[in-house]
């Protein structure tokens, strides 16, 4: 154990083992020899410490290492996840992944507060309820667009502004593939002291692109609009979903595809012209379909050439995926390892990698690995 860990996250994990175990307080409280229920409800609480002849029956009682419960890296019982995921993959892959995302959001989240990183006490949110229209998601987007400063192009700056000016992490990570192109696309991870969002570095361009913006409106207005804990990733499904979920849709539209940008990259003689509206779409990062419906939807195009523009296909990207995870959390990472914070086979072991795998993960970002093989 590197170091004490919070009763309050102790707490959090004991009631986490507690529901996935179907143990109700009063259960435990027999289990434990306990005189009354409110002892339960104190240590799940963070209000009384866990002895440890407590925590070895607790090991026992609900099936769980020691480690699960002071692991520093652990978010078990505290993060909450909203999945943008294939239905096709089945919901015991979903949950392994979650637990290996959990490990690499709660080794983020003890970089940053060992490098004097901890998040403002003030927290960013999108001025948005469940009650707002499609239109409002979209205004806000195209303010957001223009207090970020984020140009003709949001896509090409909306990755670091997101980082730096909302201070919400964005992780690129490889994810489950369920065959056939099925898999997770992304996801958005609540936590009290921050957000997090993770997105398939795998897929498209555009996809990426996509669910990035997606899932920024999910870390803004998580209070006032929680997510279901599992959403679809179809463009079949993307009209069909809950409301929340169509006000992110309306969101991340017209924040990659503001109306400036629309109006002063697309010659207004050429609406019509497929091929100039997919180099539009191109610059944009987005796919023709969805520069398509943007369009339609603001009635700057037809009806034929809508249809005629949802059946281009989108221009590979020439850039590849990006790199693995990000930059700035790699780099905490191995400064800590190269300072003596953190030891390498902890540092393998919350990143899912071996030794080996470590180091080609720093080698990606030209970084030498602090540690001798």
């Amino acid at each position: 154990m590197l170091e004490k860990i919070s009763q309050k996250l102790i707490g959090y994990r004991v009631k986490a083992a507690r529901d996935a175990a179907g143990w109700t307080q009063d259960q435990l409280t027999q289990e434990l020899g306990l005189n009354d229920r409110q002892s339960i409800s104190d240590i799940e609480n963070g209000k009384r410490a866990l002895k440890p002849e407590e925590l070895l029956a607790l090991s026992d009682l609900l099936d769980r290492d020691i480690e699960f419960f002071v692991d520093p890296f652990a978010v078990a019982g505290e993060a909450q996840f909203s999945w943008r995921t294939a239905p096709e993959v089945p919901e015991d892959s979903l949950d392994g992944f979650e637990l290996k995302a959990g490990q690499w959001i709660g080794l983020l989240r003890w970089l940053r507060e060992r490098q004097g990183g901890r998040a403002s006490v003030l927290k960013r949110a999108l001025r948005l309820s469940a009650q707002s229209s499609f239109e409002d998601a979209q205004d806000r987007a195209e303010s957001l667009v223009a207090e970020l400063d984020l140009g003709i192009i949001p896509a090409e700056t909306l990755i670091d502004k997101i980082e730096r000016e909302l201070d919400i992490p964005v992780l690129f990570v490889d994810t489950v593939d369920a065959g056939e192109g099925q898999s997770i696309s992304g996801a958005t991870c609540h936590l009290e002291e921050m957000g997090v969002i993770l997105i398939n570095r795998n897929e498209s361009e555009a996809r990426r692109y996509y669910d990035l913006a997606h899932e920024l409106f999910h870390a803004l207005t998580w209070d006032a609009m929680q997510p279901d804990h599992r959403e679809s990733n179809s463009i079949e499904e993307r009209n069909k979903g809950k409301r929340i979920e169509q006000l992110a849709n309306n969101f991340a539209a017209a924040l990659l595809m503001p109306r400036i940008s629309l109006t002063q990259l697309i010659d207004g003689n050429r609406r019509d012209d497929i091929p100039h509206l997919c180099e539009v779409a191109a610059l944009l990062r987005v796919a023709p379909v969805a520069l398509a419906w943007r369009l339609f939807n603001l009635k700057l195009i037809s009806d034929d050439t809508r249809r005629n523009l949802c059946q281009e296909k989108q221009r590979p990207s020439v850039s590849g995926p990006p790199k693995r995870f990000s930059v700035a959390f790699v780099r905490m990472l191995h400064e800590s390892l190269e300072n003596g914070r953190l030891s390498a086979r902890k540092a393998a072991k919350a990143m899912g990698l071996g030794l080996g795998g470590l180091t080609e993960l720093f080698a990606q970002y030209d970084l030498p690995a602090p540690f001798e093989l």
